[in-house]
């Protein structure tokens, strides 16, 4: 298989990843630029290697299970998952909202772990989207954790305005300072979340925990009584993985 054909199959697995609905081979094939025919070839390759899978009756195509099979596989090697999941499990416990474990991925992070509250509205967390860490509790909880050097290369690299890069860098001096990072609406609105960062053996922040909520779930007494909460968990998924501190 070449290269270009490996692209293509990516774009096209990339645009069903993004609509969960199922698409028709026709608006597959407008949103990677291909001809109908060639994109109608891709997908029957992908259906056979079950990447991908067609539903008979209304002919739309989506993510096969073999994917799912192979990020399943992919999350139970993650060794900080692993170790995490009964910590996560007891901070959903006591708070009882949704929970997410998210790793550091260059200059994103990524949640590999949620625990969705009870509550009949839930704030949706979307395991394995990069998501930037200049943005949000939980992946500024680990930035502000991060050498200067680290964070300056990262907010170079987003492009912010002057303006916003002396907010962030504020935001992230008063986490350091707090053990943990609360934002409300920052990325989504009417969303919230209280995080607290996850070192390694290294002491490096590799991760974080995030408490995800509703914003008038979370009024001020009840973010601050999160912070602690989120520190408690993420320094022993921390020591879990060797770390000293």
């Amino acid at each position: 298989m070449s290269l270009r054909t490996i692209d293509r199959a990516v774009h096209v697995l990339q645009v069903l990843a993004e609509d969960g609905r199922g698409v028709g081979v026709s608006e597959i094939a407008r949103r990677v630029r291909l001809g109908k025919s060639t994109t109608h070839r891709l997908l029957t390759s992908l259906c056979k290697a079950q990447l991908v899978r067609v539903e008979p009756q209304t002919r739309l195509y989506s993510l096969g299970f073999r994917l799912l099979h192979w990020t399943a596989a992919w999350l139970d090697r993650l060794d900080v998952r692993t170790k995490a999941l009964p910590y996560l499990r007891q901070l959903r416990e006591k708070c009882q909202e949704t929970i997410s474990l998210n790793l550091r991925d260059g200059h994103h992070r990524v949640a590999v772990e949620r625990l969705e509250t009870s509550h009949e509205v839930r704030f949706i967390v979307d395991l394995g989207r990069p998501l930037p860490l200049h943005v949000g509790a939980g992946g500024k909880a680990i930035l502000a954790f991060l050498p200067d050097e680290e964070v300056g290369q990262i907010l170079a690299s987003t492009k912010v305005d002057p303006r916003s890069r002396r907010r962030i860098l504020r935001d992230l001096a008063e986490i350091r300072r707090t053990g943990s990072a609360v934002t409300i609406g920052e990325r989504i609105p009417g969303s919230g979340a209280v995080s607290a960062p996850v070192f390694n053996h290294e002491g490096r922040a590799v991760g974080s925990v995030s408490i995800l909520s509703l914003a008038v779930r979370l009024p001020a007494d009840v973010r601050e009584s999160y912070r602690p909460l989120a520190v408690q968990a993420a320094k022993a998924i921390s020591r879990e993985l060797g770390w000293g501190g």
